[in-house]
């Protein structure tokens, strides 16, 4: 997926069936980024050459001057007889330097270097974003989740506060009230929630609430609707695979058993991978809770650089710690 194409992740809370009108426009929108992309890779290329023949021309205009002062110099040290004054004068504008570049001229050169500079700087985002993700959202996302962690550093106070601790409560009961508090808490879209750590690919960020377009910006987002660490049912987060600091890039890497740990203000929760599968953006399936399970479902566009499918993580919990 090109730069930003992977930004709008689908909801797969609500339910709907492809279509033939939806892969047009998914033809329509791919075909679109194509056709950028192109003119993008043509105005670069134009870039360079223009770059180039001046280049060569300056190249070739200081050989000629520089000719010309080896000549001068030889000339120079070369003993000779005093020149009538006639020729002497006669000769000294022939010696004079060569004028210097015209305005126009530099100009000139620097709106090419500043198209060469613009070229390459696209070439570099393009190169990037294929082998490690989209720089320019990633610096964003960074920012964002320096704040994020302050955000849920003071969640945690908040929650702690708002649910004491009760006689002779279980931790995992506990656990699953405050749960419930937080959820039904009602937390603003792209609020801190938690935080994910996949130690196989690497991964550790703070994910948010909701999964629109500018909560992903932030970090992965839960899945509005489906539930939180300790609660029964299945915890949904979706993710970024390009751009915004490409959270889910490599989960397609997970293999049956790898550890995804989520932290919650109330509890530490660990989940052990089951397997992944592709479906369609439409599918909501895997959201979906059932009776006395405890699952974690991570969901991301696939494959890289496109939005036609989706990529689903399933993973089960193994064992959870109060916070």
């Amino acid at each position: 997926m090109s730069s930003g194409d992977d930004a709008r992740v689908t909801s797969l809370g609500t339910r709907r069936s492809a279509s033939s009108a939806d892969l047009r426009a998914e033809v329509e929108r791919l075909s679109d980024a194509l056709t950028l992309a192109e003119q993008r890779r043509r105005t670069a290329e134009r870039t360079l050459a223009d770059v180039a023949r001046m280049a060569a021309a300056d190249a070739a205009d200081l050989r000629a001057r520089l000719t010309e002062l080896e000549a001068r110099l030889a000339l120079a040290e070369t003993p000779a007889s005093p020149a009538p004054p006639a020729a002497a004068e006669s000769s000294t504008p022939a010696a004079a330097a060569a004028p210097p570049p015209t305005l126009r001229r530099r100009a000139r050169r620097g709106l090419l270097l500043f198209g060469l500079l613009a070229g390459l700087l696209l070439i570099t985002d393009g190169v990037l974003t294929i082998f490690w993700q989209e720089p320019i959202t990633a610096i964003q996302q960074h920012r964002d989740q320096a704040a994020l962690r302050g955000d849920l550093r003071g969640l945690q106070r908040t929650l702690q506060a708002a649910t004491p601790k009760v006689p002779h409560e279980t931790a995992k009961a506990r656990m699953q009230r405050q749960a419930t508090a937080l959820d039904r808490a009602g937390r603003s879209a792209g609020s801190a929630m938690g935080s994910i750590s996949i130690p196989k690919i690497g991964l550790r960020t703070v994910f948010v609430e909701n999964t629109n377009h500018a909560a992903l910006k932030r970090g992965p987002g839960h899945y509005k609707g489906t539930v939180l660490p300790g609660m029964t049912g299945t915890v949904g987060l979706a993710g970024h695979r390009t751009t915004y600091g490409a959270p889910f890039r490599r989960v397609n890497e997970l293999k049956a058993g790898s550890t995804i740990v989520v932290n919650m203000p109330y509890g530490k929760f660990t989940y052990k991978v089951m397997g992944w599968h592709i479906t369609t953006p439409s599918d909501a399936s895997s959201l979906v809770s059932h009776a006395g399970q405890h699952r974690l479902v991570l969901t991301a566009c696939h494959p890289l650089y496109s939005a036609a499918q989706r990529i689903v993580v399933t993973a089960k919990l193994t064992s959870s710690t109060p916070a």
